[in-house]
């Protein structure tokens, strides 16, 4: 008997003795012969693959988490063994003549779940084969084929021994769908690809992009679009190199295809800070979907939607908020407003006044987009979980702190019972729920919330990703404001490190490293280190932002204080004198931050 027969089996068994045909998780843990099943994460493990398969399914009731077999999903696995044992000795072709001449309802699952096995069992041949047939047979092969990335043999008995050997199966699988790759292999390849990415596979999808950046030549559209995904994935050195090449591809027509290729580069500008360059192809993305579908389209308000999001990158929130208005607008007259795509809209229309500070107006639409999606999907869903989690920001901002918790919490309840308590969601919840309790003053709370957080990002995204290199910057946040300050440069060090190797030397999350470790060896009062890195800083605000924007006008007011402590008065009012005039022309007459440096250069006109 296979795991996985096993797993089902004693499911059965269970059923029967507890006399329930939905099943408590937590009841699986403690059994002998399947709980290491339940336990384990990794999307090979039986529990996993059952869920992936569609056999599975998990349900939250009273805030636990059951289990149920999924009566369509198990006739289908079922019938995969079946056609699996009618077809084996034969040539893959029978495959295809019972898809295209068996007239039974779930033949093509059936199918799906005999090429499964084969894949379960080693053999590549017949999905591969019915991969490059011509036809309707990709979404049949893409499930399967994004089974076989992860499915290896073998006990693994490290984190290290799982990406090796989640690595050499990539290769293996890749060696032979990319011999002579065609239309169809980076068809079924691009839709497998968005398996894993929905299901959170995030270690493979990586893995997986890599190889495919050294393998594929994006000569032609499909593969360019493909290759434009990987980009994000491979290191910051060789990311603009990567995009150089794509760009230089000879598009003569206007299909949505193209107007895909041009929002993959755009999005890929965007990844490493060239926002000018990301304005540049979405708005050719937007000219193609306006000409091929018309300005009421939900591609034309996908497009000013992604145009709002850099605009607002960019600090130009204005042109953020017109571009979303226009979104929103499509909306309306498209889908109303009780559709999720209004309540999206709404969403990101508070965004643009919470950058504004306009915490008021932020509120109202954050409501507006809650209210909607409450309607649209109930009280216990992810959207409603994120409408209360950015309404508890926006009251953390107010300096409201106990509504921000009340917010949050209600925000993590959602997404413990979604999700169980090692998603990503969860981790960012307690996340958040540490960054008030910073507020508030109490540190030792915000560590226990930001430890939980990180534990969760380290075993989802490991040691290496941007939201684990987040949780090393809190901490180190936390830590200076109990005044440890080596054990705050200690963490800040360590998201650096991740920064430079995902971000590179010149992207705005290092420059807030340089700027926060600034902080700290300020403190300190090693006023020469405080400088070095409050430079550098400095130097990637000026590159990503410009010299008139709010955060350039910050660093070259971090660099005053600095020189005014050392006694430098002439170069601390230079600093300051800089920052004055960005923050005249970059903020509202009356922000604090243009009385707060005038008070500074009042004060250096004693000296």
């Amino acid at each position: 008997m296979t795991d996985n027969h096993l797993l089902l089996y004693r499911l059965a068994e269970l059923m029967l003795e507890h006399e329930q045909h939905v099943l408590p998780v937590d009841l699986l843990f403690d059994d002998e012969q399947i709980g290491d099943f339940v336990k384990i994460i990794q999307i090979d493990s039986p529990y996993q693959q059952m869920l992936f398969e569609g056999v599975l399914t998990e349900t939250v009731r009273d805030e636990k988490l059951y289990v149920s077999f999924t009566v369509e999903g198990y006739f289908h696995y079922l019938l995969g063994e079946v056609i699996d044992q009618l077809t084996n000795e034969h040539e893959p072709k029978a495959l295809l003549d019972l898809l295209v001449y068996n007239q039974l309802n779930g033949i093509r699952e059936g199918v799906e779940q005999c090429l499964i096995r084969d894949v379960q069992n080693n053999d590549l041949s017949r999905l591969m084969w019915l991969i490059d047939s011509k036809g309707e047979t990709n979404d049949i092969s893409a499930l399967p084929l994004a089974y076989s990335f992860s499915s290896f043999r073998g006990s693994i008995k490290s984190q290290e021994e799982y990406q090796e050997a989640i690595d050499l199966q990539i290769n293996k699988v890749l060696n032979e769908l990319l011999l002579n790759p065609t239309t169809e292999d980076i068809n079924a390849l691009t839709e497998s690809l968005q398996i894993l990415e929905k299901v959170q596979k995030n270690q493979i999808v990586t893995l997986l992009y890599k190889q495919i950046n050294e393998r594929i030549k994006p000569n032609l559209l499909n593969k360019a679009v493909l290759f434009l995904k990987t980009i994000q994935h491979i290191h910051h050195s060789q990311r603009k190199n990567n995009l150089d090449r794509v760009i230089k591809l000879s598009i003569n027509e206007e299909t949505e295809l193209v107007s895909d290729f041009y929002h993959e580069i755009a999005e890929q500008f965007g990844f490493i800070s060239e926002y000018d360059k990301a304005i540049e192809y979405y708005e050719k993305s937007l000219a193609i979907d306006l000409k091929v579908h018309g300005d009421q389209h939900s591609s034309a308000w996908e497009s000013y939607n992604n145009l709002g999001i850099v605009w607002s990158k960019k600090g130009e929130y204005d042109k953020a908020k017109e571009c979303y208005e226009k979104s929103l607008a499509i909306n309306l007259k498209v889908h109303g407003n009780q559709h999720h795509s209004t309540g999206l809209s709404y969403n990101n229309l508070a965004i643009v006044w919470y950058e504004k500070c306009e915490y008021d107006k932020a509120i109202e639409y954050y409501e507006k987009s809650l209210a909607i999606r409450l309607k649209v999907h109930g009280d216990q869903h992810p959207s409603a979980g994120e409408s209360y989690n950015n309404l508890g920001i926006v009251w953390k901002n107010k300096g409201e702190y106990d509504k921000a918790i009340e917010y949050y919490e209600k925000s993590l309840a959602i997404n413990l019972k979604v999700h169980g308590d090692q998603h990503p969601s969860v981790g960012d919840s307690y996340n958040n729920l540490g960054i008030v309790w910073k507020n508030k003053g109490e540190y030792d709370k915000a560590i226990e919330y930001y430890e939980k957080s990180l534990a969760i990002r380290l075993k989802v995204h490991g040691d290496q990703h941007p939201y684990t290199g987040e949780s090393y910057n809190n901490l180190g946040e936390v830590w200076y404001e109990k005044c440890e300050y080596d054990k705050a440069i200690e963490y800040y060090e360590k998201s650096l490190a991740i920064d430079l190797k995902v971000h590179g030397d010149q992207h705005l999350h290092t420059g807030m490293l340089y700027d926060n470790l600034g902080v700290v060896w300020y403190e300190k009062g090693e006023y020469n280190k405080a400088i070095e890195y409050y430079e550098k800083s400095l130097a990637i605000d000026l590159k990503v932002h410009g010299d008139q924007h709010p955060s350039t006008g910050s660093s070259f007011y971090s660099l005053g204080e600095v020189w005014e402590e050392k006694g430098e008065y002439e170069k601390a009012k230079k600093c300051y004198e800089k920052s004055h005039s960005i923050f005249l022309n970059s903020l509202d007459e009356d922000h604090p931050h243009i009385k707060h440096v005038q008070g500074k250069l009042n004060s250096l006109n004693d000296h």
